[in-house]
Parts: C-alpha cells; structure tokens; sequence
C-alpha cells in the first residue's frame, strides 16, 4: 500500500516545493528580515521530497524504498530541468545507505535522522550541480554554498523530525496498528484458559 501512496504525497510534495514552498520561505525571511540579515538573498527551502523518501525509507522494506526514491525523483525531476531519472539515481544510493545504516542504529533513530539528513542535503546538491554541469549550466560555487546549500540544510534539520512523526503516524496505520506477537497470543489464551 505505501508503494501507491508514494505517487499521490510524493507528486504532493514535489508540487509544493516547486510552487508554495519557495514562496512561503520568501515571505517568511522578508517577516524576519531585521533579525535574519544573512538570510535576506537566500534561496534555499525544505526538499520535501527527499526527507519524505528518508523518512519513509528508514522504517521499511529497501524495495519500497526504493520505490519511493524513483517515484520521488521522477517527480522532482519532471519540475526541473533536469532529465528524468536524475534525481532518481540520486535519492536510490541514498535510500540503500539509509536502509543499510538504519538496521544497526535502532536506538539512534532521531541522530541518525539529522545526520543523514545533513550529509544527503549536500550529496543531493552536489549531485545536481555536476548533472547542470555535464548539461551545459555553470555556478558561482561560494555563492551556491551560502544562498543554496546551508539555508536548505538549515531548513530540512528543522523539517525532518516533526516529518518523521508524521510519516511514522502514516506508516502505522497501514500497518493496521499495532502489531501483536504471535507467542503474545498464545501465552494470552493460555493464561485465559486458566482462569
């Protein structure tokens, strides 16, 4: 089920971060502007996209990461300039390490998140400078770092738990609640057939 849902919040939140997202955060800063001087030129917002396919990925099977990670990148991908499949590329290699990293560390969930999010914030950046790159496109690389990439970094930190919360809300009720143990069931019957 989580599979066919990612078509439907994924087309969502690609749509958002191309079109509200960037609006909002605009508006936002202007409101802050005599307290956030730094943030008055730049243009970086949460991607939505990617936090929603590392939060989601975290906590289920690598195929439906994976599916999650080439659904969120066509949709990302069909909002830019970039060619379809690009992002895709992207979002899957960071979806396989999180998976990977994400069954030794099940204490460490809420570090790992922020960590994660941090390092695929600046691998997703860099991975579509070099892809405009290869298209013909160029930057002013410090001037990327300090409109671009440290204000989205900023900004995915301060998204990604409460996303989180939601997406695990979502995935448990997929799940159909709360799961019992088998061997719970048991041991209930039979203390019931003591009674």
């Amino acid at each position: 089920m989580g599979r066919y849902l990612s078509i439907a919040v994924l087309g969502l939140a690609a749509a958002l971060s191309a079109s509200f997202v960037p609006q909002f955060i605009a508006f936002v800063v202007a409101l802050l502007s005599n307290f956030t001087p730094v943030l008055n030129e730049s243009r970086g917002h949460p991607s939505l996209v990617m936090l929603l396919v590392i939060c989601w990925s975290l906590r289920s099977s690598l195929a439906e990461g994976f599916v999650w990670a080439l659904v969120g990148g066509i949709m990302l991908d069909l909002l830019s300039i970039l060619p379809i499949g690009t992002s895709s590329a992207a979002l899957v290699m960071i979806v396989f390490v999180v998976n990977g990293v994400a069954q030794q560390l099940l204490r460490l969930r809420s570090v790992f998140l922020l960590a994660i999010t941090a390092i695929a914030t600046v691998f997703l950046t860099a991975y579509t400078i070099i892809a405009l790159f290869l298209l013909g496109y160029s930057y002013d690389i410090p001037s990327l770092i300090r409109l671009m990439l440290l204000p989205t970094m900023i900004s995915n930190l301060v998204a990604v738990l409460p996303l989180y919360a939601i997406v695990r809300i979502a995935q448990r009720r997929l799940e159909g609640g709360l799961q019992i143990a088998p061997h719970s069931l048991t041991l209930g019957t039979e203390m019931g057939g003591r009674e």
